[in-house]
């Protein structure tokens, strides 16, 4: 009985053991389980994060190289537009204000205290604390097509004005028969003196769709045509070729005042007193300066970029060949030179090697020097 009783008392201690311990076991492997589930998971996670972090950081990146591009935009001194510095000044709610910066504020460099990928991240661990990851894609992605629609609005802004003043100025010049594109092609530039380091260029890749980037393109080929036609325009005959005159021949057919014949007159006569001073009407260089056949004493000055212009018939000429002459400065004296009838002044205006009607040009002299900047500067001369 006592051998019976210790083998029982031993069966049963074993089974208790033996159960406590394989119990133990599956709960040691449920947890296990559960242990690499979660690793896994966070894993996942975590890969999820960082995937998620580098392509914010690329979108980020973008973004930044057109803020830069928008910022050197407006801080040229020619940009005028009032109506970009305020475009999101009206109707923004906590939400927009929390979701993004304010444009205008971003196109300030004294205003940014923090670089963009640092707004768009934040700083420290309180703004790592979001409910999901899926919370998360949502926020940043929102604030990055937040700013993406803000730059977007001020660069179309921007590119409308571009080709505003550009058909503004197309406009001015209609009377001449010139256009902006007639203008670009005779801009003149050293091609036998240039280098420097290579420097790509601005490149704007797509970053929420395949059209996004288009827009920044379009700016810059506009202003770049503005600016090009703008340098050109510094050529433009503006100026008063004498203070007081009158008109006694235009430009074009006309009965010869000697033969008496239909002939082609190509400038315009202005006649006036004798000895009166006779100015150039854009800074140049004087490419002739002496007696040249009909016309007597003449003047020619080349102003660049395709322009020049002809005084003829000069009493007296006060430049001499070689000489860079500025906007107004005395060329000679009206005379009757040359094959004339009385005392005149023979003036021509010419562009990409023609003749031209001078007269369209000194009607859109001053529109011109408004476009220049320097209608108020030349008045007070």
């Amino acid at each position: 009985m006592s051998i019976a009783s210790a083998l029982s008392i031993s069966l049963i201690w074993g089974g208790v053991t033996s159960y406590a311990y394989l119990s133990s076991d599956l709960t040691l492997q449920e947890k296990n389980r559960t242990i690499s589930t979660m690793s896994a998971q966070y894993q996942a996670l975590s890969s999820d994060f960082s995937a998620l972090e580098v392509e914010v950081e690329r979108r980020a990146l973008q973004l930044e190289t057109r803020q830069k591009f928008l910022e050197e935009m407006v801080g040229t001194p020619a940009e005028a537009l009032p109506e970009a510095a305020t475009i999101d000044q009206e109707g923004d709610d906590a939400s927009s204000a929390e979701a993004g910066p304010n444009t205008s504020e971003n196109l300030n460099p004294a205003a940014q205290d923090s670089t963009f990928i640092e707004r768009i991240f934040g700083t420290g661990t309180a703004q790592a604390a979001v409910h999901s990851n899926i919370d998360r894609r949502k926020n940043l992605l929102y604030r990055l097509q937040d700013m993406e629609m803000r730059q977007r609005s001020l660069a179309t802004s921007m590119r409308d004005n571009a080709f505003k003043e550009l058909a503004a100025i197309d406009s001015v010049l209609a009377p001449t028969k010139l256009g902006s594109t007639d203008l670009i092609d005779k801009l003149t530039t050293n091609v036998d003196a240039q280098g420097g380091p290579f420097v790509a260029d601005v490149t704007f890749e797509p970053i929420f769709n395949a059209e996004d980037g288009n827009i920044y393109a379009e700016l810059f080929t506009g202003r770049q045509r503005l600016e090009m036609v703008t340098m050109v325009l510094d050529s433009f005959p503006v100026g008063k070729p004498a203070e007081k005159y009158y008109l006694s021949s235009k430009f074009g057919r006309r009965k010869d005042p000697l033969k008496k014949t239909w002939a082609n007159h190509p400038g315009l006569d202005l006649a006036g007193w004798p000895g009166t001073a006779i100015y150039t009407t854009a800074r140049g260089k004087v490419v002739h300066a002496g007696w040249y056949g009909p016309y007597g004493n003449m003047v020619e000055v080349d102003h660049g970029n395709g322009f020049k212009t002809r005084y003829g018939h000069l009493r007296k000429i006060r430049v001499a060949k070689g000489d860079e002459v500025t906007l107004g400065q005395r060329l000679g004296d009206m005379g009757k030179t040359g094959r004339v009838t009385g005392t005149h002044l023979h003036y021509e205006v010419w562009f990409d090697g023609k003749v031209r009607d001078p007269m369209p040009y000194m009607k859109a002299a001053n529109d011109v020097l408004e476009i220049q900047g320097r209608h108020e500067k030349t008045s007070q001369q």
